[in-house]
Parts: C-alpha cells; structure tokens; sequence
C-alpha cells in the first residue's frame, strides 16, 4: 500500500499538468496599414499568424517571427536567404524613423476611452474598446477572450502603436485582451479596417507551429536590417 500511493499520487500530478498545458490554436489575421500609413505601403498587406508559443508575420517580400518570451524579432528575407534579429524595443524608434515627418500628427494625438460592448468578430465572442479622438473620431478596438492572451503579440503590438501614436499606445495598453479587429472612423478614413480577423482553428500540429517559429536552413546573417530592406 506505501508504494501505492506515491505511485497515484505521481498519476494525478501528470494528469492535471496535462491538463493545465495551453491549448494549441491558430489566430489568422490580416493587416492593411498602408490604408492609413502610406509610409508603410512597401508591405502591402500583413498576413499574421499567432500561436500558443509565438507569433509570426508575412508581408510581401519580408517574413518575420517571434517567440513568446523573446527580446527580439526575427526579421527575414526569403529571397536573399538573409534575416536579422531586432530587438522588440527598437521597433517604435524604427517606425518613427520610417514614417519621418509624415508621421506628426499621429504622434501628437492621445483619445479618451469610451464605453465598452460585448459581441461577436466573425462568429468569435469579442469586446468592443472604442478609442475616442473627439467628437467625429475615434476608433473600435476588438478584443477576444476565446484564447489565452498571446503575451507576444500583445509585446510586439504595443510597440508597433507606439511608433505611430505613442498616446494611443499608452491607453492601449490598458485593454486586455487578443485583438481580433480594429477599425477607424474618421473624416478623411471612414470605416476604415486596419486589422481583420480570417480564421481561429485549434486543429493545429505541433510541428507546423515549429515550422512557423524557426528559421529555415541556409540563411545568412545581414549586418543590419537597412539590408534587408534594399
């Protein structure tokens, strides 16, 4: 009986952990900053792919990937078989310096949280966050609790926002939540999508997430990411 009971208490600890393990998804997004951002337009359009353990991105000739946890963002040109490393923390200086003085009104602008509503982003439950700017203005913000909070996009987001609207960032950052849609309202962009949600799926393989979240063989280190983005 005293070897029993270690033995099914050693039984129900695997279990629960099992249990408490994240489960896999697949949160499919697109991005279409350039509709507001015209410095951005050499992107074109942003295909986001988050994961349990990361979040990758693909753009029109960079791909792009990150870990949960990790300081950097793995820049990469499939192309040129070359890829950088950029530290999170340099993105918001490095879309600053892209966006250069076309960029001024948006760094000045700071909203005003309005009122929150619950609903539904292509059959996801989400909550609406509305963003206001003034009294023609503002933007709607979705955000879903349908899977864990992907602290990584959540990181790279947040710095991304920043470099455009570093008010907007800093109220931003109060919402809770994994986005799943955003759109803006405004005179000169109305109803204007800049993030979409396209599928969750939670049907993923553990090596394809993998495969998402490594670089492939035969790539080269560039010296800097201008390189990449000759």
């Amino acid at each position: 009986m005293s070897r029993i009971l270690p033995l099914l208490l050693s039984l129900i600890l695997v279990t629960l952990n099992a249990a408490a393990e994240v489960k896999r998804y697949h949160l499919e997004l697109e991005a279409t900053p350039a509709a507001v951002f015209p410095y951005l337009g050499r992107f074109g359009a942003v295909e986001i792919h988050a994961y349990s353990s990361g979040v990758r991105a693909e753009a029109l000739w960079l791909d792009s990937f990150s870990k949960n946890g990790s300081a950097a963002v793995t820049v990469v040109n499939p192309l040129a078989r070359m890829y950088v490393d950029v530290p999170v923390a340099e993105i918001a200086p490095i879309l600053q310096k892209l966006a250069g003085s076309a960029g001024a009104l948006e760094r000045g602008l700071t909203p005003e949280r309005g009122p929150a509503a619950r609903g539904k982003v292509s059959g996801i439950n989400a909550t609406r966050h509305r963003l206001v700017y003034g009294p023609a203005g503002w933007i709607d913000y979705w955000t879903t609790d349908a899977i864990p909070e992907n602290a990584q996009l959540r990181r790279i987001s947040e710095e991304l926002v920043r470099g455009i609207s570093p008010g907007t960032a800093t109220v931003a950052h109060k919402i809770r939540g994994t986005p799943v849609h955003v759109e803006l309202n405004f005179r000169r962009f109305p109803k204007t999508t800049l993030l979409k949600v396209k599928q969750l799926s939670f049907a993923v393989k553990a090596e394809d997430e993998q495969d998402a979240l490594t670089l492939g063989r035969v790539y080269m280190r560039a010296p800097f990411l201008e390189k990449l983005l000759d």
